[in-house]
């Protein structure tokens, strides 16, 4: 099995240069059945949150399906938050949508401030994952919904993946993992789903 190419994906935390470019547009292509599979699990609210937004792809595809909604992405790379603030540039101008950079656990927001939010390819790279999860609850208004989908799942990965999460030093929860995190992090009504066509893991919860 040939090796990944990790000049690729060399800044997959906090895309940067040409490669990250490279990396935050072919998975605002390449992500799109996750992400859909990842939203079928929750609610979407008015006032959206989106932590690791990259590209910003999630947050065009909720703005199409909910215009009502507002809708915020964070993201501690610069390169992602100015590719995603260029490529909604008519939702940014419009009021609608807004890109920041930042990420957990210090988000920038008032108690409350968010009906949605949600997570996608972005938790692994977080330096606190509980942290993270109790930070988003916060921002989070009582009875608000967040989810996270993740396609590197602990216990379920090939040798290539293997490969790049030792690489790239990421922390892949298992099933049983997620959801301890999830309810340590004080969420509600958590669900943990996989599934196993793809490999993926979804974990919900409500604040």
């Amino acid at each position: 099995m040939t090796g990944p190419d990790f000049s690729k994906i060399e800044t997959a935390g906090c895309p940067a240069g040409d490669a990250g470019r490279d990396m935050i547009l072919r998975m605002n292509r390449e992500h799109g059945p996750l992400r859909a599979w990842g939203f079928a699990h929750i609610p979407v609210g008015r006032a959206v949150l989106d932590v690791g937004c990259g590209a910003g792809a999630a947050l065009r595809e909720l703005a199409e399906l909910h215009p009502e909604a507002v809708l915020t992405g964070c993201d501690i790379s610069p390169l992602a938050v100015e590719t995603a603030t260029s490529l909604n540039e008519s939702y940014v101008k419009a009021g609608r949508m807004r890109f920041l950079r930042c990420g957990v656990p210090d988000l920038p927001f008032a108690d409350g401030a968010f009906d949605t939010a949600f997570s996608v390819e972005s938790l692994y790279f977080w330096p606190d994952q509980l942290a993270g999860l109790r930070e988003i609850r916060r921002v989070l208004a009582p009875g608000g919904y967040f989810m996270t989908a993740l396609e590197m799942v602990g216990g379920m990965m090939d040798e290539r993946q293997l490969a790049i999460v030792a690489h790239l030093k990421m922390a892949c929860p298992t099933r049983d993992e997620l959801e301890a995190l999830m309810v340590s992090a004080g969420f509600a009504d958590v669900t943990v789903e996989f599934e196993p066509e793809h490999r993926w893991l979804c974990a919900a919860g409500r604040r």
